[in-house]
């Protein structure tokens, strides 16, 4: 059987197999499915219990799954601890596109801001964590037919175009491709655009999907450095993805205008007034999907304690076991100081969070809290 070769998977490119292989493929099927009911007149079921199971995205992401399982089927997994957590990874990452994209959560997203903001979380941070957690390339390679692999994938990863989208993967453009592609579809103009022009909604939904994934592929890259960035550059990195968050959440929860119009026209559900449900989605941007970012970094931290203690344990010591039990005991203690002060940013980003939200006694959001209270 012939293979594709390793000059096909650089470093430089394989950021795009992930994206490529799951996030193309399910945003593709999408599209098709969304020409192909353009012009019908679309039912219109009580959106919270509304599944929209359609064949071509629930069956991109059932043919993404059984790549996966083939590529595992004949792989060896003894002694390989994370081999489950991997697989659990990948599943929860269709898991999370499955219900960002068919669950209520799709159709209640288009009436209330705040279940908006769920539906992007799913597509932009938790769905791309997981895909990239679970490093699918190789097994999804090993599931395709012999033909794909052979007359599609690899003349398309050995293509000068392909080559060039490398660039996507620098830590600095894939931070700004992240951050800056959510305040663009922010913004009132385009975002109220997207909720009423279903094509354009279909591109805001695969813009959020491919820039998580680019972006988590850079900041959890199991390669050390040099081939991947270095610790300080991925701290930078989520720093500057934290702070953009933070700052974007805190403006959505404490504005006094409404911005977002669209929900009203096409209908708002539930009693949450706009400058209420504007407020909750900017609290759960600000709040959760801070932890997301803190949860990204611990474990950048955990795998680049793991391969630096690899790297040493592998070094002829002149000092004895002993002296490398000691070096080794200082290294784990200076990265469960550095975890700590990352739990401690997050619980001072919460804390700060809400009292700044009970001195801001006049915002909607206390006042309706006072009234339940």
């Amino acid at each position: 059987m012939r293979r594709v070769s390793a000059s096909a998977l650089r470093p430089g490119r394989s950021i795009f197999l992930p994206a490529g292989l799951v996030g193309t493929a399910v945003s593709v099927l999408a599209a098709i499915d969304m020409i192909l009911r353009h012009g019908r007149a679309a039912p219109q079921p009580d959106p919270w219990s509304s599944w929209q199971i359609t064949p071509t995205v629930t069956g991109g992401i059932l043919i993404a799954a059984a790549l996966y399982i083939a590529g595992q089927r004949d792989t060896a997994t003894t002694g390989d601890r994370f081999a489950i957590w991997r697989r659990l990874a990948f599943f929860g990452g269709l898991a999370a596109l499955f219900l960002a994209l068919q669950s209520p959560i799709e159709t209640i997203s288009d009436h209330l801001f705040v279940v908006h903001q769920i539906e992007h979380m799913l597509l932009r941070t938790i769905a791309p964590l997981l895909l990239v957690l679970s490093v699918p390339q190789a097994a999804l390679l090993r599931g395709m037919p012999d033909w794909l692999r052979r007359y599609v994938v690899a003349p398309v990863l050995r293509n000068p175009l392909v080559r060039g989208l490398g660039i996507f993967g620098h830590p600095a453009v894939a931070t700004i491709l992240f951050v800056g592609t959510t305040y663009f579809w922010m913004i009132p103009r385009y975002h109220d655009l997207a909720i009423l022009d279903e094509p354009i909604h279909y591109i805001w939904h695969t813009s959020l999907l491919l820039s998580g994934l680019i972006f988590f592929w850079c900041l959890l890259d199991p390669r050390p450095y040099p081939h991947g960035a270095s610790l300080g550059v991925r701290l930078f990195m989520f720093w500057v993805a934290a702070i953009g968050n933070i700052l974007l959440g805190s403006y959505l929860s404490f504005k006094h205008q409404i911005l977002y119009h669209a929900y009203d026209e096409l209908g708002r559900l539930g009693s949450l007034s706009p400058a209420l449900d504007e407020s909750y989605g900017g609290l759960e941007m600000w709040i959760l999907g801070s932890m997301m970012f803190v949860i990204s970094i611990m474990l950048v931290i955990y795998r680049w304690a793991l391969q630096e203690e690899r790297g040493l344990s592998k070094r002829p010591g002149a000092d004895g076991p002993i002296m490398a039990r000691e070096f080794f005991a200082q290294k784990r203690s200076a990265n469960r100081k550095m975890a700590i002060g990352l739990v401690c940013f997050m619980v001072t980003v919460v804390a700060v969070t809400f009292a700044t939200v009970l001195v801001y006694h006049d915002h909607p959001a206390v006042t309706d809290l006072a009234r339940l209270w």
